[in-house]
């Protein structure tokens, strides 16, 4: 059974191949019957037949069981009279089955996993010369099936063995030499954008001879010591064995300076990357699909953090499978009402009065507590989730504020959306509906978005956000001056305000440079005729620097911390100077 799953023949699809070598058969040998048997613990499949409608035998009926046990050639000439087979279902009822001749199909390992056979309606003598030509059909009959295995095993661009090589070669080692301990290393030669860029440019064919250069050096640099694996398109595996953890990363480190070195496609000179993820294994007590797993979260710890290789973490790890389990909870979180909005008040700046609110989202697991959305909206913004999360915050939030226009109260309302929010044809459609449909006017509102590369006017985002403009909401860059901080895009599109990162105002009390950059910024800003926004005060001292630099409007807890929507309404009717 074990050789049989190896192969991966244990269907009949294996056998299609088969089926002319089998017609051949009852040609040359004369017989109206023919079939490849393969035999497992408990059955026997027909993969391939001709002149029988069986397809599929217990063992205790299996003729071929016979001759896969004796691992040679078996001939019967009338099976009626052998005591054996005399009351076997085929010869003592339909079709009545009289002779019999079967090969056995001997794996390159010696292990027997089935037979080629022949069987007639008649007793009959079987020749030598026959019988010399059954053998030479069964041994056809093996090379057809472990060529289609090998085919399905190696990687058809490198030709070195495939990750599912990988897996049935791990799953012997374990066996062979279990609880010894090895590592293993996953390599990624090109990221996909420059592999996909390669390609468009020079085409797949010079590309995949770039790759398969690239595997040769990994052999050449690796013979005698590893095994080579191709088990994504750039990417390479082996499983070494070495007394230290400084071994390996010594071993990574000489193979990276050979792969870095140029190779050529289509005449251009290439410059491979390298980034490894590395992880210690022990067989038979780690699966394969685990080990391939935990090299790549190695691989993607060494990609992220712009290093040679990394080693497997079980903290990034663990962070990984919250964010999983966060992405798989987030539908029903939805459902079960385990989200909910709080408001985070702005003031203006001269009076230290609330003139808006930005809609923030929480979430209590039932079982993780609670989740912040720094942790959870960048899953979400990694899945299809953020959609269906951003129409529930949408339509939460404008339910609240047309509430409050019943009330009287007059606070402006912000939403966060991400890149992804406005990367759609009819954001600007939908959102500006949305608004309407709540009895509000668009101006009412105010929508937030991350500064960065994608925010460009000829871009999608870019003209959803001129809609959205032209219709009257308001546009804010959130966290300017954070990091991309380019003033140039904000000519281009219909911004309002700049909301100040908060890491500008954190040192503004102890740091000249941060005072000095965020005065610079408010008065480019102010020249360019935009309202600045300071977001994250969380001292007096703060707030009456952020007063004497012109900002127009302060956030933080200096003033006031997200609360509940009812609690905010207190707070507006009550005043928030009477707290």
């Amino acid at each position: 059974m074990s050789a049989l799953e190896g192969l991966n023949v244990l269907d009949y699809a294996a056998g299609a191949s088969l089926d002319r070598l089998i017609e051949l058969a009852t040609y040359a040998l004369d017989a109206p019957v023919a079939f490849v048997s393969l035999v497992d613990a408990d059955r026997q499949r027909l993969i391939s037949r001709r002149g029988l409608e069986v397809t599929e035998t217990t063992i205790h009926d299996s003729i071929c069981s016979h001759t896969i046990s004796q691992g040679r050639t078996l001939v019967v000439s009338d099976l009626q009279q052998d005591e054996r087979f005399a009351k076997n279902p085929l010869v003592d009822g339909e079709p009545h089955l009289r002779f019999y001749a079967g090969c056995p199909l001997i794996a390159q390992n010696g292990t027997p996993i089935g037979a080629l056979c022949v069987m007639d309606k008649v007793a009959r003598v079987f020749t030598t010369a026959e019988t010399r030509q059954l053998e030479t059909l069964a041994r056809a009959a093996m090379n057809e099936l472990e060529l289609r295995v090998l085919s399905g095993r190696r990687e058809p661009v490198s030709g070195l063995p495939n990750r599912h090589q990988f897996t049935i070669d791990y799953a012997g080692w374990s066996e062979r030499e279990p609880n010894k301990a090895l590592y293993a290393v996953l390599v990624d030669i090109f990221d996909l954008p420059r592999a996909n860029e390669a390609g468009q440019v020079l085409g797949m064919g010079p590309l995949e001879a770039l790759i398969k250069r690239a595997g040769v050096r990994f052999n050449v640099a690796l013979e005698g010591l590893a095994v080579v694996y191709h088990v994504g398109v750039t990417r390479f595996a082996f499983l070494v064995d070495l007394p230290t953890a400084e071994d390996v990363e010594r071993l990574v480190e000489e193979l990276r300076s050979r792969m870095l070195r140029p190779l050529v496609a289509a005449a251009v000179p290439m410059s491979p990357l390298f980034h490894a993820g590395i992880c210690a294994v022990t067989l038979g007590v780690d699966g394969a699909d685990d080990v391939i797993r935990r090299m790549l979260i190695g691989l993607h710890a060494s990609i992220a953090d712009q290093v040679s290789f990394a080693w497997y973490s079980a903290g990034r790890d663990d962070g990984l499978r919250r964010g999983y389990r966060l992405a798989a909870d987030a539908q029903r979180g939805l459902k079960e009402d385990e989200f909910h909005l709080v408001y985070q008040p702005r003031f203006r700046s001269s009076d230290l009065q609330p003139v808006s609110a930005e809609v923030l989202i929480r979430w209590n697991h039932p079982r993780l507590g609670s989740v912040s959305p720094a942790e959870f909206i960048p899953v979400f913004e990694r899945t299809a989730l953020m959609e269906g999360v951003t129409e529930w915050v949408v339509d939460h939030a404008l339910d609240q504020l047309s509430a409050w226009r019943r009330l009287g109260l007059t606070l402006g309302l912000s939403i966060n959306l991400s890149a992804k929010d406005v990367a759609r044809a009819d954001a600007a459609e939908r959102l500006i509906a949305k608004i309407k449909s709540k009895g509000l006017s668009c101006e009412d509102v105010e929508i937030e978005i991350t500064e960065g590369e994608w925010l460009r006017a000829d871009s999608l985002p870019g003209r959803q956000l001129k809609l959205m403009a032209l219709a009257g909401i308001r546009l804010a860059v959130d966290d300017f001056g954070s990091g991309y901080s380019n003033f140039a895009y904000l000519t281009e599109l219909p911004m309002d305000i700049l909301k100040l990162d908060k890491s500008l105002i954190d040192n503004l009390a102890t740091d000249e440079r941060s005072l000095l950059k965020a005065r610079a910024i408010i008065g480019l800003a102010h020249g360019l005729g935009y309202i600045t926004v300071a977001e994250g005060a969380e001292t007096e001292e703060q707030v009456s620097l952020l007063q004497s630099l012109g900002c127009d409007e302060i956030q933080g807890f200096a003033l006031a911390k997200p609360m509940s929507a009812t609690d905010l309404a207190d707070r507006l009717v009550s005043g928030f100077g009477s707290s």
